[in-house]
């Protein structure tokens, strides 16, 4: 992994993937990750058009694009404290942005979907003053890594656009066994997230691909695929000959990673941490 770190003039459209973590995010103050989503965060995504994402949490059978003009802040969590539910991201969406690349990409629109907690509840700690359009493109319900690595090559052609691409997942998410008391980081997290970095810098996306039968516990980190997919959207997003860029790397509640890559073409200067 490169960190290396440089100044430039133009905006930084580079994919990215971040772990969006547990919906108290926004109250975890004190945490190396919160640190990262108020600060680093919001400087990856300095002077961009709009931002697409795609979150864990909206799959659709086909891919889909949100033109709503206003961006509907929705709380889909259930059983935490109401100071959440009462948090609004008071973002605009950009319809005519959004449905010229539906066009482009011969897929549906909503005009009624607006963010997830996987989309806004990141955005609303990097960019409080709501000043960048964001609108959503959904998961494919049931769709695999590659299905989805080949939904994020179709979107190599937003940074024409100047839309930044984030896709919003977890690196690790099994809320069976989280630890709440917050002890020391479980063996198995750090080891997947680590087999998972190591073939992203060796590029071996055929790994990548069958994370679910070669990855050492791939099992325990996702009893379920979803939250890993948007990687491989990013993962896709990226040019073939890019350069991982480790953004972020933390862990909460034992074995909740919290990680975050940025997929540069090879050569590209690296945004300013």
């Amino acid at each position: 992994m490169t960190n290396a770190s440089a100044t430039s003039t133009t905006p930084n459209l580079a994919p990215m993937f971040i772990s969006h973590g547990s919906p108290m995010l926004v109250a975890r103050q004190n945490t190396p990750a919160f640190d990262f989503f108020v600060g680093e965060l919001g400087r990856h995504t300095d002077g961009v058009r709009a931002i697409v994402m795609i979150s864990a949490h909206w799959q659709t059978k086909e891919p889909t694009i949100s033109t709503a003009p206003h961006q509907e802040t929705i709380h889909d969590f259930f059983g935490f404290p109401q100071p959440l539910y009462d948090l609004r991201y008071d973002v605009q969406g950009a319809p005519e942005l959004a449905g010229k690349i539906a066009n482009q990409l011969g897929i549906a629109t909503d005009a009624t979907r607006g963010l997830d907690h996987g989309a806004w509840m990141p955005m609303i700690l990097a960019r409080p003053n709501a000043d960048i359009p964001i609108f959503q493109l959904s998961m494919l319900a049931h769709g695999s890594p590659a299905d989805h690595y080949e939904l994020g090559k179709k979107l190599r052609g937003l940074r024409d656009l100047g839309v930044l691409v984030i896709a919003s997942g977890a690196m690790t998410h099994n809320l069976r066994v989280l630890d709440r008391n917050e002890g020391p980081i479980d063996p198995w997290a750090k080891e997947f997230t680590n087999w998972m970095l190591e073939k992203v810098n060796a590029h071996d996306i055929d790994a990548l691909l069958n994370y679910r039968n070669l990855a050492p516990h791939a099992a325990m980190a996702h009893p379920e695929d979803d939250h890993l997919m948007p990687f491989y959207v990013a993962l896709g997003a990226a040019s073939d000959d890019f350069d991982a860029d480790l953004i972020h790397n933390s862990y909460e509640f034992g074995n909740l990673a919290m990680t975050a890559l940025r997929f540069y073409d090879h050569g590209e200067v690296k945004a300013a941490a």
